[in-house]
């Protein structure tokens, strides 16, 4: 603005040489209509001449002057556009530093949580892991040692091998005694056989039909303890 003022009165009082100039200009003209007044024209003529080259270097003057203040003012007004484009990258330089922030503390608070869920998984996992070698090593074979050594098995068992037997026998000695009928043409008298007036296969079949359907004790307790969340420990109480 200072420089704009005084451009302004500079233009000003280039305004004020020219108004001047026109003025030796009319008193030129009056010079020539004042033919009476030649020597007083001519003295002042020579005086308006030298006020005339004054005024023209110091119009040469000030049009530099003018010239220099121009280039200053356009030089400032670069210099200002180039200060608005800092500020502009200053400021987003600024909302990207304010968003990188952010996303640290983002990941900050993601790789707590993250090692907070290790630590525990670590904590939980180790018990699983005792869990897994007990049942490995000891749950499995308490479980399969239960089963085959239990006497509900053992009995069933037993009872289906004696009626597998039986059957067997008699089987056989059907057969036995078809074959001297067939090659001896006698009645055969079967009344001998130990298991005469017994329907083997029926008991055969009951028997296995019992041996299929067998429920242990200690296959209950081991159902209900997988059943638990807990099974292993449930287990270890079982065993």
């Amino acid at each position: 603005m200072g420089l704009r003022n005084i451009l302004n009165n500079l233009k000003a009082e280039i305004e004020k040489l020219k108004k001047e100039n026109a003025e030796i200009e009319k008193m030129r003209q009056e010079k020539a209509e004042a033919e009476a007044a030649r020597d007083e024209a001519h003295s002042h003529r020579e005086r308006s001449e030298r006020r005339e080259v004054q005024y023209c270097a110091t119009l040469a003057l000030k049009n530099k002057e003018i010239d220099e203040l121009t280039s200053l003012l356009s030089d400032q007004e670069q210099i200002k556009a180039g200060l608005e484009s800092a500020k502009k990258d200053l400021q987003l330089e600024r909302v990207e530093k304010a968003e990188t922030s952010r996303r640290l503390s983002e990941i900050e608070e993601k790789l707590e949580i993250l090692e907070t869920a290790r630590v525990t998984a670590e904590s939980l996992v180790e018990p699983l892991k005792d869990d897994m070698l007990w049942m490995k090593h000891r749950g499995i074979i308490s479980v399969a040692n239960s089963v085959l050594n239990s006497n509900e098995l053992d009995q069933t068992v037993a009872h289906l091998l004696v009626t597998a037997r039986n059957d067997g026998y008699a089987h056989g000695y059907a057969e036995c005694t078809q074959h001297v009928i067939n090659a001896l043409r006698v009645h055969w008298d079967t009344s001998r056989s130990a298991t005469d007036g017994v329907d083997t296969e029926a008991a055969h079949t009951a028997a296995k039909t019992e041996y299929n359907d067998l429920r242990l004790p200690v296959m209950d307790l081991v159902t209900a303890a997988l059943q638990a969340d807990d099974f292993v420990a449930q287990l270890k109480r079982c065993f």
